[in-house]
């Protein structure tokens, strides 16, 4: 189909998908999904599959250079070889299996890590509450003494905690992966070999990569800048190896790069006002807002 001949309301989706898009990459990551199941509405899936792809890598040019000082490059190595793993894996799996289940079985992957985070970071929340619980009764009253060093770096620990969700205790508290005195890791933790392979097979067979890495950023703690940043590179590097397949497998054409070019002013614009409002936006909301994308992401994923 030749976008440039196409109607006034496809180009007004097409707008709304780079706008999703830069938002994804910017501000709210997993907003893509939406936007890819949307132009593939009205446009063939597989040039739907290959316009995105050039739109996405554009906006994650933009989101590198909004975030360039706001990359855990650690993280990132930590995650890139078990993420090739699972690429090698999904593209054994297509050979031999039905793309629709494939969707599938990511669909309920993803809905089952964003429940299993929702249900870390509720008993997190519920363990700190009860000793402040316990520090409020009569009996504990008279003996009340001023706090310690040690019991305020507690309470900062505790409060991380509560918002880490799956990595509330550090990647190790879920993975087994254990670190020395100075932080350097001794062994490969089971959690980023799970999430990066995921991902990775994810990417490969349904391009639905974002939510798992999302989730895997998110329990890590991350503030909300450095979560984008970080992601920016990975996806950067992700979709810039895929490149080459798509254009062998015809899914993006000369033709659709004309349209794609005409959405970057839209795409950087949408990649800019993303940054200023990850700057303003609490970590708790932000938090919120990427699980309810996720879950999203899987849903549709399922149907």
């Amino acid at each position: 189909m030749d976008l440039m001949s196409a109607s006034m309301d496809t180009w007004l989706l097409l707008v709304a998908v780079a706008i999703l898009i830069g938002l994804d990459k910017s501000f709210l990551p997993g907003a893509g999904v939406l936007g890819i199941g949307f132009l593939a509405a009205v446009i063939p899936a597989r040039q739907a599959s290959g316009i995105t792809l050039a739109l996405i890598i554009v906006a994650d040019w933009a989101a590198i250079w909004a975030y360039r000082k706001d990359v855990d490059w650690r993280a990132l190595l930590r995650l890139l070889p078990n993420i090739v793993v699972g690429v090698v894996l999904g593209s054994g799996f297509l050979l031999v299996a039905d793309n629709a289940a494939t969707k599938r079985t990511i669909g309920v992957l993803i809905v089952a890590f964003v429940l299993i985070n929702i249900a870390v970071m509720a008993r997190n929340r519920h363990r700190r509450a009860t000793p402040a619980a316990a520090a409020t009764t009569p009996a504990a009253a008279p003996t009340t003494a001023a706090p310690t060093t040690a019991d305020h770096t507690a309470d900062l620990t505790a409060g991380d905690a509560g918002q880490q969700g799956l990595g509330s205790a550090g990647e190790g508290a879920i993975a087994g992966g254990t670190t020395t005195g100075t932080g350097t890791r001794r062994r490969v933790s089971p959690k980023s070999l799970l999430f990066g392979v995921l991902a990775g097979f994810a990417t490969m067979v349904a391009n639905a990569a974002g939510p798992i890495t999302s989730l895997y950023f998110l329990s890590e703690g991350f503030a909300v800048v450095r979560f984008l940043g970080t992601t920016a590179w990975l996806f950067l590097i992700l979709n810039l190896i895929k490149l080459p397949f798509s254009l062998s497998l015809g899914m993006l054409t000369g033709s659709d790069l004309r349209p794609v070019a005409i959405m970057v002013p839209v795409i950087v614009a949408t990649v800019l006002v993303g940054r200023q409002l990850a700057k303003r936006v609490d970590r708790r909301v932000f938090t919120t807002l990427v699980l309810i994308l996720s879950a999203v992401a899987g849903v549709i994923l399922l149907v």
